[in-house]
């Protein structure tokens, strides 16, 4: 019985981690469209978030890594690429823009951001009478190493270092340089803790964002020894209180969930189901993916 019990409680502590990290991606998808799309000269604003997992006929999730509704009403779908996939990824880059505009009923458009060892990456091709392009971000013309250590400077100077002066460092994985990806984000993240000029609220959200990045880029055991650095520090912080109201709110969205089911099974359509619950069709839509 003791065993089974700390089995238990080894697999509620997995799930408290899990539901953690899920709300520090969820504040670096924030913060991305906040300030990393006007750094990216993106001039539209962003309005909401669009579901990220497409279902296959198949029934195969496939995973984007963000998607954005603008205020324009069309979509901007994010992939980052740190190796040069070419004519699969493209294919696959495709499908997604397909499947959203026709499950969504929207206009897409795809961004790759590459990384710096990808020179010249391939952004389109013609098959049969249609021709496909994303629209690339190559980071390859900035340098990571020289950005970390301008910012290592000022710090030893003791200069002041703003908000605009971190934002990069979140790309820097995806920056050109000699340094591993693993000591870029260390780097990264060491500054940014040893800022103090900027709000406790916004280093959080460029350490949530980082950590976006690390997930995204570095293998298993680099990625767990981070978490345990970030532990200690505002992150961990927010982590934790962001699985407190996390919680709070997952008992209310699953009253929400299952009046959608009820509704969804009298025949309603995703509009009036909207109209019903005072929630927006892509509040709606999001919660039938969940079920």
């Amino acid at each position: 019985m003791e065993k089974n019990n700390t089995n238990l409680m080894s697999d509620a502590n997995s799930s408290d981690i899990k539901q953690h990290e899920d709300a520090v991606l969820k504040t670096a998808m924030q913060f991305f469209a906040d300030e990393l799309l006007p750094y990216l000269g993106i001039k539209e604003k962003v309005v909401s978030f669009a579901p990220t997992e497409l279902v296959h006929l198949e029934l195969q999730k496939l995973f984007q890594d963000f998607n954005f509704i603008m205020d324009d009403g069309t979509w901007k779908h994010f992939e980052f690429q740190s190796t040069n996939e070419g004519l699969e990824a493209l294919k696959r880059f495709r499908a997604y823009e397909a499947l959203t505009s026709y499950l969504h009923k929207v206009s897409v458009e795809t961004y790759v951001l590459f990384s710096g060892n990808i020179k010249h990456p391939m952004t389109q091709f013609t098959e049969g009478y249609n021709t496909y392009k994303i629209k690339p971000i190559i980071m390859q013309q900035r340098n990571a190493d020289k950005l970390l250590f301008d910012l290592e400077q000022k710090q030893k100077e003791g200069k002041s270092i703003t908000k605009k002066d971190l934002i990069p460092l979140i790309l820097c994985p995806l920056m050109s340089g000699n340094s591993s990806q693993k000591d870029r984000i260390n780097k990264a993240y060491h500054i940014i803790r040893n800022t103090t000029e900027i709000e406790k609220t916004d280093a959080s959200k460029i350490e949530a964002m980082l950590y976006a990045m690390a997930d995204k880029f570095l293998d298993k055991m680099d990625l767990e020894k981070l978490k345990e650095d970030m532990t200690m520090t505002r992150l961990g912080q927010m982590i934790w209180e962001d699985g407190i109201a996390e919680g709070e709110l997952r008992g209310i969205e699953k009253t929400l969930i299952q009046k959608v089911k009820i509704k969804l099974e009298k025949g309603k359509t995703v509009e009036e189901i909207a109209d019903d619950l005072e929630e927006s069709t892509e509040k709606i839509v999001e919660l039938i993916n969940t079920l």
